[in-house]
């Protein structure tokens, strides 16, 4: 796999992209612009919603999200480039 097409490598390429980031814990989830990321996948969403199974739990400002409890995350895949 080329580097820059390693998941973590994109998911910091995403910053300034909608998200979804899927917790391990409680099935819940949260839907902001992504910020931030680093090398652990801890994320920083701004204007985050929280959502379970029910729909839309909370809508917060910013969110601070520790990687360790990420157990997937969904990028608009027109965020990337063509090709890439």
């Amino acid at each position: 796999m080329e580097p820059r097409m390693k998941p973590l490598n994109v998911l910091i390429k995403s910053s300034g992209s909608n998200v979804e980031v899927v917790l391990k814990a409680r099935g819940s989830s949260y839907r902001g612009k992504l910020e931030r990321a680093d090398g652990y996948m801890n994320m920083m969403l701004k204007g985050a919603k929280e959502y379970d199974e029910n729909g839309l739990i909370a809508s917060y400002g910013d969110v601070f999200i520790r990687g360790n409890n990420v157990m997937y995350v969904t990028i608009n895949p027109k965020t990337l480039a063509p090709g890439e």
